[in-house]
């Protein structure tokens, strides 16, 4: 999602924080090179209002977004997503401070009747995206209502994580007096990620852990599996009341049935928020957050981090939820998406991550202008295939905000061919 991600930096919009605007930036290699291909041509459709479209249940409004991808050990697609009525499709009646959903706009939410909230649901690819099974849901538990990451252990496993928003806007709010602050986060905190789990290729699903160490977290971005066999899943959380939001690792060593905390890191004086790790061809963990590109790396699978720097030089909003992929030949690619650079965009490392190739300073190659909160995996060629959400589809049959979830395929073009990104066809052949 994240709304409350968004509204917690509206609350606090303005400058970036001298301490995040001083930050030392990663190394940059600047090409002459772009995107071959038209976006429009490319792009494909793999649910919408009128798209694949999830069966219709109460309160379903025809949003489809938040999708996340995963490249299975037997060659399938699997991509989960939500199916809901807005951006973020909590259970209905809303749990939320009086007057807040006016504030947003969107008065029609406070009547909307949706009393489990969105569904996540699932589709499947056998044939590297060009046909795609009808969606199917996960369990459901109310507040939970998009997949935020997937991983594919070494034994087969499947897990998802999602995190369960049953209330919104009172963390904000919380009163300094204790049986004042008590009566409100009764029945209200602690938030929880929930993580799911799959046997058999993503056919059936069980609840099978929960994170519950933080009483006001975000949904966990990188599930990663460490080379010991450990788990390791990385979110967000604000610590206190109108608090900096840190980073937070938590370990498994019983694949996901429970977990504690390894580190927690970030800063006192601006966010870190929806942390995207992962681990780099030299066995680092590499981390990049929201908002400001703020990059970490760990030398000890995730123990310690070092200080911060910065991931793409400038200011202010420089980077959204992403998703990093290392190709065959060591290629680090990282998908994002973000304020002054737009939606779909792509970076990548020929160096393990010390150095960035880029189009110009702080940005990045389009891959799609169109694909918020991109996610993406490597298909068996090499070249990468990515999925994003589109918004602001507006008034469909099933409700007033619809949503669309998209592809597109392309690779990293290579250094004899001057760098750059090609989009290739999804329903084309493999191994160009």
């Amino acid at each position: 999602m994240s709304l409350l991600v968004v509204l917690a930096l509206l609350a606090r919009s303005g400058p970036a924080p001298a301490a995040a605007q001083g930050l030392e930036p990663l190394p940059a290699k600047i090409v002459q090179a772009g995107t071959a291909g038209d976006f429009n041509q490319f792009r494909k459709i793999l649910a919408s209002p009128t798209v694949n479209t999830p069966e219709p249940f109460q309160g379903f409004g025809g949003w489809c977004g938040w999708p996340d991808v995963c490249r299975l050990q037997n060659g399938d697609l699997f991509v989960a997503y939500s199916a809901g009525y807005w951006h973020a499709s909590w259970p209905t009646p809303l749990d939320m401070p009086a007057g807040m959903v006016a504030q947003w706009g969107v008065g029609w939410l406070a009547e909307w009747n949706c009393p489990t909230g969105g569904k996540m649901v699932w589709i499947r690819s056998r044939d590297n995206g060009k046909t795609w099974t009808r969606p199917k849901a996960f369990p459901v538990v109310p507040g939970c209502y998009y997949v935020s990451d997937m991983l594919q252990l070494r034994n087969g496993a499947i897990l998802a994580a999602a995190v369960r928003h049953t209330n919104y806007g009172f963390w904000d709010q919380m009163p300094t007096t204790p049986l004042e602050y008590a009566r409100m986060a009764a029945n209200r905190f602690p938030i929880q990620n929930i993580l799911f789990r799959s046997d058999d290729n993503g056919e059936t699903w069980q609840e099978t852990g929960r994170i519950t160490e933080l009483s006001w977290v975000d949904a966990i971005y990188s599930l990663i599996e460490s080379p010991d066999g450990s788990l390791l899943a990385v979110y967000n959380a604000w610590p206190l009341p109108r608090a900096r939001a840190v980073t937070v690792v938590a370990r498994s060593q019983d694949q996901g049935k429970s977990w504690s905390t390894l580190s927690v890191f970030g800063s006192n004086d601006f966010d870190t928020l929806e942390s995207l790790v992962g681990y780099l061809p030299d066995g680092s963990l590499g981390c990049i957050a929201r908002p400001h590109s703020t990059w970490y790396q760990s030398f000890d699978h995730g123990r310690t981090w070092s200080a911060p720097r910065q991931f793409s030089a400038g200011s202010g909003h420089l980077f959204s939820r992403g998703s990093m992929s290392i190709t065959p030949d060591g290629v680090v690619v990282v998908a994002y998406c973000s304020g002054p650079d737009g939606h779909g965009r792509v970076v990548y490392s020929r160096d393990g991550g010390k150095t960035w190739i880029r189009p110009g300073p702080g940005l990045g190659f389009a891959f799609d202008p169109l694909a918020y909160y991109p996610d993406t995996c490597v298909l068996a060629d090499g070249s990468i295939f990515a999925v994003g959400s589109h918004e602001g589809l507006g008034k469909n049959e099933y409700g007033p905000a619809g949503a669309e979830v998209t592809a597109m395929r392309f690779r990293i073009k290579s250094q004899s061919e001057g760098e750059g990104i090609e989009l290739l066809p999804i329903d084309g052949p493999q191994g160009k």
